[in-house]
């Protein structure tokens, strides 16, 4: 109990604030019915970042010859799980698209003890778009990026060591020791300012003692790599993720790109999110950048 309230067991932990509740049965059997007659759905596993170890779980789903049509790879967040992402795959696969959605290391069935903000989690994903490529001909040419909040981050990691065609990053954050500190006032009730100087000695005797540097998972540096098209989209009454955060991660993309502010909207994946509140402007938004554009 002590490890789950300290920094480490709350910021390392893959449990989020609120259980996931997204029905993962529902989300395959609607992945399966949009796929079509010609289409089919696969669970694949794989070993994760060698460094330390993480047995793996994909979905993978496609319309039928997937390696003629291009693909989209969702990314959810810390405490989150693949099934969030059901709208958005059936919306994908009746465009025409593959869609691949894992299950992030700690989150199962994936397995792994903790997540560590991309430093892990960038070569887990290299590792699936590797098995993707060799099992169905996924290229990473015509690869497209969603990400929410945590996996906002991951998406703007693989997107500078792996450019994909297109990212839409929703609720990302630019500073890490902001983000854990306010993270930590949503878990506790606590203020955020009483965890500024804990975070700070947390990181650093993270990186001392586990060699685990946070400090590499710096979202900034990471978009200053990033030249695709990109499109960040922010709820202005997000709580989990205030959208402050996110100004330094657009400013930063060296890219075409669109900040989407949506007013009166909270997190991805929360029940006040962008897609509920503003779903018909945010389907078309998000159809319009992902749809292939004539060559």
């Amino acid at each position: 109990m002590a490890r789950r309230w300290s920094p480490a067991g709350i910021l390392l932990s893959p449990v989020g604030l609120a259980p996931a509740t997204a029905s993962v049965d529902a989300f395959r059997s609607a992945a399966k019915e949009a796929a079509g007659p010609a289409g089919f759905v696969e669970v694949v596993t794989h070993d994760g970042d060698p460094r330390e170890p993480a047995r793996l779980s994909a979905l993978f789903a496609t319309p039928g010859r997937p390696e003629t049509r291009g693909t989209l790879l969702f990314l959810h967040g810390k405490g989150g799980c693949g099934a969030e992402w059901t709208k958005d795959a059936v919306r994908a696969l009746r465009l025409g698209f593959n869609v691949l959605v894992p299950e992030l290391r700690g989150h199962p069935p994936s397995t792994g003890t903790r997540i560590t903000y991309g430093i892990r989690e960038t070569n887990d994903l290299l590792l699936l778009l590797d098995l993707a490529a060799a099992r169905f001909g996924v290229k990473r040419a015509r690869l497209g990026i969603d990400g929410c909040s945590m996996g906002a981050l991951l998406a703007l990691q693989l997107a500078a060591a792996a450019p994909p065609a297109a990212l839409w990053l929703q609720s990302p954050f630019a500073d890490m020791k902001k983000m854990a500190a306010h993270y930590l006032h949503r878990a506790t009730g606590l203020p955020a300012f009483l965890f500024a100087l804990p975070v700070r000695f947390f990181l650093w005797r993270l990186a001392r003692t586990e060699g685990l540097d946070l400090s590499q998972a710096d979202p900034v540096r990471a978009a200053r790599r990033v030249t695709c098209p990109t499109v960040v989209v922010h709820g202005e009454d997000d709580g989990l993720v205030p959208i402050r955060f996110a100004l330094r991660v657009y400013e930063a993309l060296a890219g075409e790109k669109t900040f989407w502010r949506v007013p009166r909207c909270g997190h991805c994946h929360h029940a006040d999110e962008p897609q509920a509140l503003s779903r018909a402007e945010y389907e078309k938004r998000w159809t319009e950048f992902f749809r292939p554009r004539p060559a």
